[in-house]
C-alpha cells in the first residue's frame, strides 16, 4: 500500500475511531441520587426533556438534568461519565484536585474557599433555599413546634456547614453528626436523633424514602437558608471548556424559565408550604 495511502487511512481512523476519541468527562453525585436519576430520566432523551416530574424528582436529580442540558446548550458535545461519591467533603475535594471535571449536584459557595476550583453561574440564588425539618412518617414529631425541636437531636453532617450555622441560628444546639443522608435516614430510624433538614419534596404529602425508611415534614414549619448553590468545576483546561459551556447553558436555561420549572417539578419551590410559617424571615428572599 502507497505510504501516502496508508497516512490516510490512519488519520481517518483517528477521527472516527470510539477509542480514540476524547475521552467521557467524570461527574460526581452520590449513589442515591443517581439511582433516583435514572428512574426519573428512564431512557428520555435529555435534549427534549422539559417535564422534570416523575418518580425520582427532587432537587438533586433534576439538577443532574440541568447540568447536561446547560452542557449541550453550550456546545459542550463530550459525553458525561456520573461516578459516585457519597461524601460532600470528597466531592468537593476530588473536583479541586481535578480528579473528577465537576459536581452533578449543586454546591455552597461559602464552602468554597481558597481554592483553584470554580464555581458556575448559580441554580439557586440567594435567599431562593427553602427547606423543611424532616422526621420520620407519622411519628408525633411532625406536629412539633420550634420550641419543641430545640429540644430534640437533629441529624445532620457537620461539614454542611450552612445547614449547622442555620441550626444554630434558631436554636437548635443537639447535634448528631452522620456522613451521608443514607445513614442520616438510619440514625432517625435507629432513636439515635429525631429530625433532620431537607428539601420539600413533590410526592401529594412531601414525603421521601431513603434506603427503605420514610421521611416526612414537620407540618406547617419551613426554613430559610443563605447563600446560593452552584456546581463545582475542576481547574485546568477540560474544566475551563466545561465552565464556559455551563455559563452559556445556564443563562439560557434561565431565560427560558427551565431552572425555576425543574425545581418546581422536583418539589424544591412547593406551592404547597407557601401559607406555613417561616421560622427565619430575614434570610427569605422571594424568588421571580
Amino acid at each position: 500500500m502507497p505510504m501516502r495511502r496508508c497516512l490516510s487511512l490512519l488519520f481517518a481512523c483517528f477521527l472516527t475511531c470510539p477509542l480514540l476519541a476524547q475521552a467521557a468527562i467524570d461527574v460526581a453525585v452520590p449513589q442515591d441520587v443517581l439511582t433516583d436519576y435514572r428512574e426519573l430520566v428512564a431512557g428520555r432523551n435529555l435534549d427534549e426533556i422539559r417535564d422534570y416530574s416523575g418518580p425520582g424528582a427532587r432537587r438533586d436529580t433534576v439538577e443532574m438534568i440541568l447540568f447536561q442540558q446547560a452542557l449541550r446548550l453550550g456546545g459542550f458535545a463530550e459525553a458525561v461519565n456520573f461516578v459516585p461519591v457519597d461524601s460532600y467533603v470528597r466531592n468537593l475535594v476530588e473536583v479541586e484536585q481535578g480528579r473528577i471535571t465537576a459536581t452533578g449536584t449543586s454546591v455552597w459557595a461559602a464552602d468554597i474557599k481558597d481554592s483553584q476550583a470554580r464555581l458556575s453561574e448559580p441554580l439557586i440564588r440567594e435567599g431562593e433555599y427553602v427547606v423543611g425539618f424532616y422526621t420520620l412518617a407519622g411519628s408525633k414529631v411532625q406536629q412539633a413546634s420550634l420550641d419543641e425541636l430545640r429540644k430534640l437531636t437533629v441529624v445532620t453532617n457537620r461539614a454542611w456547614k450552612n445547614d449547622i450555622a442555620t441550626l444554630e441560628g434558631l436554636g437548635i444546639t443537639r447535634v448528631t453528626d452522620a456522613p451521608t443522608f443514607t445513614m442520616i435516614a438510619r440514625m432517625i430510624k435507629g432513636g439515635r436523633g429525631e429530625f433532620t433538614m431537607a428539601s420539600f419534596k413533590p410526592t401529594p404529602d412531601m414525603s421521601f424514602e431513603v434506603d427503605g425508611i420514610r421521611l416526612a415534614p414537620v407540618q406547617g414549619l419551613k426554613v430559610a437558608m443563605p447563600g446560593s448553590r452552584h456546581f463545582l468545576v475542576a481547574p485546568g483546561a477540560v474544566g475551563d471548556k466545561v465552565n464556559t459551556a455551563l455559563a452559556k447553558g445556564l443563562a439560557q436555561l434561565r431565560r427560558e424559565g427551565r431552572i425555576r420549572r425543574a425545581y418546581t417539578d422536583g418539589g424544591f419551590f412547593n406551592r404547597k408550604v407557601d401559607g406555613w410559617k417561616l421560622v427565619n424571615p430575614g434570610a427569605f428572599k422571594s424568588v421571580d
